[in-house]
């Protein structure tokens, strides 16, 4: 028997839990809850590129109705705080596709992370970004998603991968 006709050998179960095969596949209210998150930091996002286009007209709306203050304040206000709500957006998306990723593999320190994650995402559109109507919506979609996280079968999925 040559080299290449011998049986393949069987991984360890240390192995093969390292490797997460040993992991059940996610139950589909915990992938749903994967696409809401993401959906919420995309409208987030959303919320932010579409406040950094019309910033130009915020300002010159607002001059309208306020005569009394300052263009070059008030512009430069607007464009710090554009900026600022951009790389939050960002940021905010970054974590909710990391976290939800981690929520999906069975990780429940994520779902604990993304509920406090959420909290401080929706007060900074709430804060930051205007409550636009984008943001209104990213919120929603939050509380979606942590709802999801904590239905019946997401709860069994995380408790069961935690005492793995």
């Amino acid at each position: 028997m040559s080299a290449d006709d011998e049986a393949p050998v069987m991984p360890t179960a240390a192995e093969a839990e390292a490797a997460g095969e040993s992991r059940t596949d996610a139950p589909r209210v915990v992938k749903v809850a994967f696409w809401v998150w993401i959906a919420a930091g995309v409208t987030g996002v959303a919320g932010a590129v579409l406040f950094f286009a019309l910033r130009d007209r915020l300002v010159e709306a607002e001059l309208r109705r306020r005569p009394d203050l300052d263009p070059v304040v008030l512009d430069q206000s607007t464009i710090g705080l554009s900026w600022w709500l951009l790389a939050g957006s960002v940021m905010f998306l970054g974590f909710f596709a990391l976290l939800a990723y981690k929520a999906r593999g069975g990780v429940r320190k994520a779902r604990t992370l993304l509920v406090t994650l959420g909290v401080f995402a929706a007060l900074f559109q709430y804060t930051i970004g205007r409550v636009g109507l984008l943001g209104l919506v990213s919120a929603l979609l939050i509380v979606v998603a942590v709802g999801l996280l904590y239905a019946p079968a997401a709860r069994r999925f995380l408790a069961e991968s935690d005492e793995r």
